[in-house]
């Protein structure tokens, strides 16, 4: 049997009520655009793009979303571009890098467009959107405060999966420095309810904090939820229903 046909076919056991409900199922798939994608990126976009076109051939309704992660921080230099140009915007929201060329939008509109139209050439025709949208509208909200509310557990989470020890003052978020813009370089220490305290520092090897100490509300655009909890948080934001990843994240240990 084809894969996809196996895959398929469990997929309409799992959500036979939502099947017959009339309701899409959602698959999705993501690329962090930090630089040019790499060609093994298509592998999940073609897995998660066939998979949509055998249910499509079996009538069954269904979702492909694919985001353009334009929200990670910059936490890398290609070498193939302006060193001393980049390397103030290392922590930035890629969405807050400006475009190689000066024309696309930002630093991640550019590599997205250009993926966008390897994808068009192979046939694939996933909805897109950006992960920036998702924050900057509050369809984070509620997930992101549902995490501080329970950092203890996400912590101990951490600790039980992967052995990551988190300090007790560790929450689940990073806040978009007020001052410098920098959302790689900050440390949340503390949730009221309503807003966040944080320092801008040099907490990572690769970009340099600017020392500002503050309180904002993590609502609305102004923080993101670590990677590992913001995949988790994406299943009940968008509804997820079909969605895979690779051995490392599968294995004991990882992400998944």
């Amino acid at each position: 049997m084809y894969w996809a046909d196996s895959i398929s076919g469990e997929a309409k056991k799992l959500y036979d009520k939502k099947i017959k409900a009339g309701s899409s199922l959602i698959i999705r798939d993501e690329k962090t655009l930090s630089g040019r994608v790499h060609v093994g990126s298509l592998r999940g976009l073609a897995i998660h793009g066939i998979i949509a076109e055998v249910l499509q051939e079996q009538n069954i309704a269904c979702k492909y979303l694919f985001e353009f992660n334009d929200f990670d921080p910059m936490d890398g230099l290609p070498v193939y571009l302006d060193q001393e140009k980049f390397l103030p915007y290392m922590g930035k929201p890629l969405c807050a890098v400006p475009s190689p060329d000066g024309k696309a939008k930002n630093y991640a509109e550019y590599f997205g467009n250009e993926f966008a139209g390897v994808i068009a050439e192979l046939g694939f025709t996933p909805e897109y959107y950006r992960s920036s949208i998702l924050y900057c509208s509050g369809k984070y909200n509620a997930v992101i405060k549902i995490a501080l509310l329970n950092a203890d557990k996400i912590r101990e989470i951490y600790k039980r999966i992967s052995n990551s020890k988190k300090e007790e003052s560790w929450l689940p978020l990073s806040v978009i420095c007020e001052k410098c813009g920098k959302v790689g370089t900050t440390r949340a220490s503390s949730f009221d309810g309503e807003k966040v305290s944080y320092e801008c520092g040099d907490f990572v090897t690769w970009a340099k904090g600017c020392g500002h100490k503050g309180k904002v509300s993590p609502f609305d655009g102004k923080a993101k939820l670590p990677w590992k909890v913001e995949w988790a948080a994406k299943f009940s934001v968008l509804g997820v229903d079909i969605e895979g990843g690779g051995k490392d994240h599968s294995t004991k240990g990882g992400a998944r």
